[in-house]
């Protein structure tokens, strides 16, 4: 399996836990990390606990120099939002499909079926966005100059296809699509992906894609039991002390597991006050 991720600094932990997460069901895994503000101990470090915790290999890819100029998210003012679609033109050319997540991510299932379903000749393959039909979406996506009745998809979880993607599609398309779109841009990469993608994205089940804002549409027992892919979309994020959900439970016992007693302590002593000499792992 090859594995797409994208992160600064700030998410190195969250993308640890989440590889930790796939290494429960996925052994034997390559991952490509595109990057370009991780220091290299950061990237020494994220190896090291890739060897030692999943069983998996990294491959560091930097994309220093792509994005500098492209409009950011006031959340997270960083170009690595963009990396994602550079995988067809910086990852190796014998790469035929790879998988991107991003590190706000559980997995909680096999993506075996997810990760060989065939293309049907599409570029890539993801999950609508759980708001897609909501009214500011519907305004977004004429700004887009998407249709009413286009798909609108979460870019958190997907699969490239590489060589098609390569074959159609050029940097200077994307570059040029993200000056024409600059202005209409609200979820920037997903924004761009959308347009670029339009009538060319195979969609799945939302079991590959659950996404869990807002919280009180989402249950623990229903998402433990039907989830492959737990996605904590919005904020705040469950390693956040505001966290008001209750799917932390999910990630805070992978990154238990995975080692992360310390940043857990420090967690729950943000959020109460005290230290949690209760907590168990099942």
């Amino acid at each position: 399996m090859n594995l797409l991720i994208s992160i600064c600094e700030s998410f190195l932990t969250p993308a640890k836990v989440m590889l930790y997460s796939l290494s429960r069901f996925h052994e034997d895994v390559d991952i490509y990390l595109l990057y370009s503000s991780l220091s290299q101990k950061d990237i020494s470090d994220l190896e090291l606990f890739l060897i030692n915790k999943c069983k998996a290999r990294l491959h560091p890819v930097c994309a220093s120099g792509f994005f500098t100029n492209v409009p950011l998210s006031s959340r997270y003012k960083k170009p690595e939002l963009y990396y994602r679609i550079l995988a067809p033109y910086l990852l190796p050319a014998d790469l035929d499909r790879v998988l991107y997540l991003d590190a706000d991510i559980i997995i909680n299932g096999s993506l075996n079926e997810f990760y060989n379903q065939s293309f049907e000749n599409n570029y890539a393959a993801a999950v609508r966005d759980r708001f897609e039909n909501i009214d500011k979406v519907i305004v977004l996506k004429e700004k887009l100059g998407l249709k009413k009745e286009d798909s609108y998809f979460n870019s958190g979880v997907l699969l490239f296809n590489l060589a098609l993607f390569r074959k159609e599609i050029t940097l200077e398309d994307i570059m040029a699509l993200i000056e024409e779109k600059r202005e209409a841009l609200r979820y920037f990469d997903q924004d761009v992906l959308n347009c670029l993608l339009k009538n060319h994205i195979k969609l799945c089940s939302q079991e590959y894609n659950t996404q869990t804002y807002p919280f009180d549409q989402c249950s623990l027992s229903d998402i433990k039991d039907t989830a492959v892919v737990i996605h904590y979309t919005g904020l705040p994020k469950p390693w956040s002390p505001d966290y008001n959900g209750t799917l932390d439970y999910l990630y805070w016992k992978n990154a238990l597991n995975a080692g992360f007693n310390e940043d857990y302590q420090a967690y729950w002593e943000n959020k109460f006050g005290s230290q949690d000499p209760e907590f168990t792992i099942d």
